[in-house]
């Protein structure tokens, strides 16, 4: 049934170019106007029909506005791309960012990492996840250079000396570099041993471009184990979608006195 209303739909867009085109040529206006036309009527289509109704409460419409958008991607993928720059939180829905996935290139994932990082609810983070690892390994060029961990320091934090707590504050600062021409989508995680509780912080992504670097630090808090003049830390990086490991260090820290 929704087959039929979207092959409706377009058909009648269709009929109104064909008949713009007559009216047009007979005028001395080229075909590329009603072809401008025809895209100006599929957008806001896509814009004030098929958009809003991805978050429809009812499961067959958003799969009818699904299959719209997978259908034309040409029109489609570009009103993706724009809802999610709009400041309404609305327009951050897991559908949206699904269809991205599957429809966009591997220059969307920088702008879906930054918006993801903001977002308070991390509901979703599957599906954000999934749609930047599918993007990245579109195209992903093999072989070449593992990115180069180039500075690995933790930097205790100043306390609250009203507070009397034996709990550390600290910051893990890191640099890591990509010598390779193509980017490289990584994710971050640092374990602390020789504690009350191994901690392990949870992972972070960074998408590293061409040639390019970032610097970074993580924010922790820690006990020390009682007899001990340091605590081991690993660090580890890893290629978003593969097991094996990029990077990793370990270094023994000593306490601060």
């Amino acid at each position: 049934m929704e087959d039929r209303i979207l092959k409706k739909y377009l058909n009648l867009l269709y009929c109104i170019t064909f008949s713009m085109i007559l009216l047009l040529s007979a005028g001395g206006m080229g075909v590329s106007t009603a072809h401008a036309f025809f895209e100006n009527q599929a957008r806001y289509a896509f814009e004030q029909r098929w958009l809003p109704m991805l978050s429809d409460e009812s499961s067959q419409k958003r799969f009818q506005a699904m299959r719209a958008f997978l259908a034309y991607p040409e029109w489609g993928l570009p009103v993706l791309r724009n809802s999610l720059m709009s400041p309404e939180t609305e327009n951050l829905n897991w559908q949206i960012v699904m269809l991205i996935g599957m429809l966009g290139e591997p220059t969307d994932v920088p702008p879906l990492l930054k918006i993801w990082r903001e977002l308070e609810d991390h509901k979703h983070s599957t599906v954000w996840l999934g749609a930047m690892q599918r993007l990245y390994w579109k195209n992903r060029i093999s072989g070449g250079a593992s990115p180069k961990l180039t500075s690995l320091t933790l930097k205790y934090l100043e306390k609250d000396q009203g507070v009397q707590t034996e709990e550390k504050a600290a910051a893990i600062q890191f640099r890591i570099d990509n010598p390779e021409r193509s980017a490289r989508f990584i994710r971050v995680s640092a374990h602390f041993w020789k504690t009350r509780i191994q901690e392990e912080l949870p992972p972070k992504y960074y998408w590293l471009p061409p040639g390019g670097r970032i610097e970074a630090n993580l924010q922790t808090r820690f006990s020390a184990v009682e007899h001990t003049g340091d605590v081991r830390l690993d660090f580890r990086v890893w290629e978003v979608g593969r097991a094996e490991e990029l990077l990793h260090k370990t270094v023994n820290i000593p306490l601060p006195k």
